[in-house]
């Protein structure tokens, strides 16, 4: 007969891989989820599947994406932190502008936070996953139901070139340029600036997408509290007001981050 010891040691090992089993189990299915993509398109042929088109008082749309911008660096604060009120062009329009025609919103982007998860998410409506960050360094073109395939052309592509890769043939002028030095804070956003506001007059395009990293690789070299950031948000200050001043009324101005920082 096996030892009372013996015993107690099969059964601690025994419980021990079942726990260990059933951890794996549970992260797998909750971490490490598996994405599954739709290749078909909506051709808003049967109205009820279909959203409702209005007319819309705007022709065309600028949209600033300036990555990892958190919600923190937009608003005015009483607090001492350097990086804060260095971007109060928005609390500027509101004023300007009114709040009928001006809004702020603030969102919590789902891990992983990685560009292209973000763009992913954001362009096809799916949540990104964990399994996908790999991903990040070889994207592959989204084949999926997207906003820009329902826009159906007229866009201009400007920054992180990621898009490229992600929306091949999808834009009728493009401007990417390398992304991946994150100790480089000025090509990317220089190279957008060198060619943004000699698009924004032009009348062939519907979507004109710029898309700085600036504030992002300053996040990642050196902090939110490094002289650097509060460089860089001024700069993205001054940049949002020049395109204010340049776009027409019938234009309209989205300036959003992809997510935020710590």
């Amino acid at each position: 007969m096996l030892g009372i010891h013996v015993v107690y040691k099969l059964v601690s090992i025994t419980f021990s891989l079942l726990a260990i089993w059933t951890s794996i189990s549970i992260f797998n299915k909750g971490f490490l989820l598996t994405r599954y993509e739709l290749n078909e398109t909506n051709k808003c042929e049967n109205p009820p599947k279909c959203w409702e088109r209005k007319e819309l008082p705007y022709n065309k749309v600028i949209l600033l994406i300036i990555d990892a911008l958190r919600y923190d660096f937009t608003t005015l604060s009483d607090k001492n932190a350097t990086y804060l009120n260095k971007m109060p062009v928005f609390h500027d329009i509101a004023l300007n502008k009114g709040c009928a025609k001006t809004k702020l919103f603030r969102f919590e982007a789902d891990a992983p936070t990685t560009t292209m998860q973000r763009i992913k998410g954001m362009f096809t409506g799916g949540f990104p996953t964990f399994i996908d960050v790999s991903n990040n360094f070889a994207s592959g073109e989204i084949m999926e139901d997207n906003v820009l395939d329902q826009l159906g052309g007229n866009i201009t592509f400007m920054g992180d070139d990621t898009w490229v890769g992600l929306f091949p043939e999808r834009f009728q002028r493009s401007f990417p340029f390398p992304s991946f030095d994150v100790k480089d804070l000025h090509t990317v956003d220089n190279g957008v600036l060198n060619h943004l506001f000699d698009e924004i007059p032009k009348q062939d395009w519907r979507l004109l997408i710029a898309h700085f990293l600036g504030v992002d690789h300053c996040g990642h070299r050196y902090g939110p509290l490094h002289p650097e950031m509060s460089l860089k948000l001024a700069q993205m200050d001054q940049m949002i007001r020049d395109v204010i001043h340049t776009m027409d009324n019938n234009t309209l101005l989205l300036v959003m981050g992809d997510h935020g920082k710590l």
